[in-house]
């Protein structure tokens, strides 16, 4: 059975819907921009529908042949009228049209993105002569980024422990772990302190991550 709007989740409230919202539809279709086409294909199959629906009710007449053809028939004329839907400009839709079609105005207000509250777990490969290999998780263990969260930002120093952020040298915002840092030859066999944070959609940053000292390989 569909369950998500506007269409009904019970069958039987689902076949009024379709008789008053088809009908609805035709005669209005000059204002609603329906085309010949999706009125004719509506018609047809609403025309079907209304033979093996009730076929289908109907412990006499019911098979499983009807019952296919009804489950069919009914998610055509659901994806149709969700083609229809989606080619009515928002700017024509009146009050009773979206009654009558049960179709909801979109929030245009978008929900802002939090602040992020966790920190990133930082995990770096040396494997690589003069690279290293960045990889970052969420603490919490998952492999994703928070809700809402745009990328994780990487900061860096080299040589001494950073003791303040403004000692640090960004690097990069990463939206897919693992980030590459290549390095000149000069900083072989050197340490690389990094500090990291999550940042969400607006810029604003979370906490920041345990340092993590990894040596530049030769």
């Amino acid at each position: 059975m569909p369950n998500s709007k506007p269409f009904p989740s019970k069958e039987a409230d689902l076949n009024t819907y379709f008789q008053l919202a088809i009908a609805y539809l035709i005669l209005n279709s000059t204002r609603l921009l329906i085309t010949a086409n999706n009125q004719a294909d509506l018609t047809a199959l609403l025309t079907t529908w209304n033979i093996v629906f009730p076929e289908s009710q109907n412990k006499n007449t019911r098979t499983k042949s009807i019952v296919e053809n009804k489950d069919a028939t009914r998610e055509n004329i659901i994806n149709l009228l969700r083609t229809v839907y989606a080619d009515i400009p928002a700017s024509v839709l009146t009050i009773e049209d979206r009654n009558t079609l049960n179709i909801t105005k979109k929030d245009a207000t978008r929900t802002p993105s939090p602040v992020p509250t966790s920190k990133p777990i930082c995990q770096v490969d040396t494997s690589r002569r003069l690279e290293h290999t960045i990889s970052h998780t969420d603490e919490d263990g998952s492999q994703g980024k928070p809700a809402g969260v745009r990328g994780c930002q990487i900061w860096f120093k080299i040589g001494a422990p950073a003791i303040d952020p403004v000692e640090l040298t960004y690097l990069t915002t990463d939206t897919a772990s693992p980030y590459t840092h290549r390095f000149a030859g000069e900083f072989a066999g050197k340490n690389v302190y990094y500090w990291l944070r999550w940042e969400n959609t607006r810029g604003e940053v979370g906490p920041w991550s345990d340092v993590v000292i990894a040596t530049v390989t030769a």
